[in-house]
């Protein structure tokens, strides 16, 4: 039986099917045309031609045959628009793209954050709620209806501005509304815009792409949808084997994503040499050099006399430079202690 196929995912193929062109099928699905173009190229036996269109070498005449999965319907809709002279045609369909991308001004409490939103924290957005006063907010957000929610709307991509546009007192927002957008598409959404527009850390990165993962997306599928190479793909997914005190120092920027991955991928090398082992997350061990250290109360007061602001704090106390200088100032410490109760110590 053939996996049923996600709606977006479905007519990007129809298009790319009926000799649309990848520039044509990323306006028409308002996709950027390197994920359309790396969609095409994933497919096997498919070929990319200069100018655009995508045509199946080893069939007949070269044309493509249709890929299992894609709904028949929109097929007929991809030929539909094919055929037609404009988008005229394409506008008087229920799925068609195009009508999606109207913008509108909505109340600003009609419209609910998303639970699945990818940043917890939106941040200091004082500056951007003045900017927005003073001038309006320019750029739309971008919205669904809302699920549970008659007569509301689902936030997809604008949080920072959303939140900021409340903070402004704006009664009313111009929004996007996009009503073909369901729960994973929603993931995808929100997870293009942020990473092409705002520095997540690596920890919300994998956590987004998950979700996707979590909706039955391969690898490929999610690197084809979002743009991300999947050698990154695999890179990211690979922190979620963290337990979660290992997820909250990566997120916190204590432990590097690279040490982490490298960790991950030793713990699984270890997993396989035992022929069946457990695979469990891997459990990071408390930090020894930490608040909780003998020394720490001198490490961190040492580190801000000094005004090391700009320097990693290790265990988010003081700086490495300062926690060797304690250690050594304290190992002076007992050792002169030990030659003074040492009588053979003292004389040498």
């Amino acid at each position: 039986m053939t996996k049923t196929m996600n709606v977006s995912m479905s007519k990007a193929l129809a298009l790319l099917t009926t000799e649309h062109t990848v520039q044509e099928t990323a306006d028409l699905m308002d996709w950027p045309p390197g994920a359309v173009r790396k969609l095409a190229e994933g497919r096997r036996g498919w070929l990319v031609g200069t100018d655009g269109r995508v045509t199946c070498p080893g069939a007949p005449g070269g044309r493509v045959p249709d890929p299992p999965g894609v709904d028949a319907a929109h097929l007929a809709w991809a030929r539909q628009l094919k055929a037609s002279t404009g988008r005229e045609a394409a506008r008087t369909e229920d799925m068609a793209p195009p009508a999606r991308l109207t913008t509108v001004e909505l109340p600003i409490d009609k419209i609910q954050g998303n639970p699945d939103n990818i940043r917890d924290d939106v941040g200091d957005v004082s500056d951007l709620a003045a900017s927005i006063k003073a001038h309006g907010l320019l750029q739309p957000l971008t919205v669904r209806p809302h699920p549970m929610v008659p007569g509301g709307y689902e936030l997809l991509a604008g949080h920072r501005r959303h939140v900021a546009s409340i903070e402004a007192g704006l009664t009313t927002v111009p929004a996007i509304i996009r009503r073909d957008v369901d729960d994973a598409t929603a993931v995808e959404v929100m997870l293009v815009e942020n990473v092409q527009r705002r520095d997540l850390n690596p920890m919300e990165k994998a956590e987004a792409l998950g979700k996707l993962r979590e909706s039955g997306y391969s690898n490929a599928l999610i690197s084809a949808r979002t743009g991300i190479p999947d050698s990154t793909v695999s890179y990211l997914l690979a922190l979620l084997e963290l337990d979660e005190a290992g997820r909250e120092r990566v997120r916190s920027g204590e432990l590097a994503a690279s040490e982490a991955v490298a960790a991950v991928r030793e713990f699984r090398k270890k997993q396989r040499a035992k022929n069946g082992g457990s695979t469990s997350s891997l459990a990071w061990e408390p930090d020894y050099l930490s608040k909780t250290h003998p020394l720490a109360r001198r490490a961190e007061r040492m580190c801000d006399a000094r005004e090391h602001t700009s320097r990693r704090r290790i265990g988010k106390t003081a700086c490495g430079q300062c926690w060797e200088t304690v250690i050594r100032q304290d190992e002076q410490i007992v050792m002169a202690a030990s030659r003074r109760h040492d009588p053979e110590e003292a004389t040498r």
